[in-house]
């Protein structure tokens, strides 16, 4: 079997697999630009790699089959680090960490501040399918109706629109677009449940590229070049 590295350094490109729509992470505009934070750190990987990269939109539920199908050579979209996916494939080194909030409407956080103000029959818990929000929404609470979408964009819509109550999501996630949007608010957002490092996932075979993964972010994170960044969109 070719070497992966080899490959990405002789192709001239990195084919990243992204879903395009986890805040802060990978997003794209009103103009349909894709940015974020990954997409930021990855164009400094392709600096380093001195390649170009091709985004290729994913979800998380059938991330590992696609990876697997060699659809990308790695995939990075606020990525937790979790056993199950480790079974499969394998991480890069994390480059930070976040875990699970609740996202409300801001006329609400007076009514919900804590998974038992919510956990009641009639309320309606939005998340993206196939992720971790996924198993979030179906195991912590006991009475409220799950409510999946294809994706956080559409749930958070319908978060606005009053259709559902709140919606899971990623720490990062739900202090960012409370941030940028007032109607929105993340439910006690000092409490974070389920915390996750975050990190680039790969085959478990391409051992050249996880190991490249790995030096670059050893070095962005001596450099400040993944403060910088993650200060530019955190905060």
């Amino acid at each position: 079997m070719a070497d992966r590295l080899d490959q990405v350094l002789k192709a001239g490109v990195l084919r990243v697999g992204t879903t395009m729509d986890t805040p802060v992470f990978s997003m794209r505009d009103e103009s349909g630009q894709l940015k974020g934070l990954d997409i930021d750190l990855l164009e400094t990987l392709a600096a380093a790699l001195d390649v170009r990269i091709d985004y290729v939109k994913m979800t998380f539920g059938t991330m590992l089959p696609d990876l697997l199908a060699d659809k990308f050579d790695m995939a990075m979209s606020g990525m937790g680090r979790t056993f199950d996916r480790a079974r499969v494939a394998t991480f890069s080194k994390p480059y930070m960490r976040y875990g699970k909030l609740m996202m409300i409407r801001s006329a609400d956080a007076g009514k919900y501040k804590t998974l038992a103000d919510l956990d009641r029959p009639g309320i309606k818990i939005a998340f993206n399918r196939g992720g971790l929000n996924d198993r979030f929404a179906n195991t912590e609470f006991k009475y409220v109706t799950p409510a999946g979408y294809p994706s956080n964009k559409l749930a958070t819509a319908d978060l606005l629109d009053g259709k559902v109550d709140a919606q899971v999501q990623d720490s990062t996630a739900a202090v960012y677009m409370a941030r940028n949007n007032p109607a929105l608010a993340a439910m006690s957002p000092d409490r974070v449940f389920h915390p996750v490092f975050v990190a680039a996932l790969l085959r478990h075979e391409d051992q050249t590229l996880q190991n490249f993964v790995n030096i670059w972010i050893d070095q962005i994170e001596m450099d400040g070049t993944l403060a910088r960044i993650r200060q530019a969109w955190l905060g």
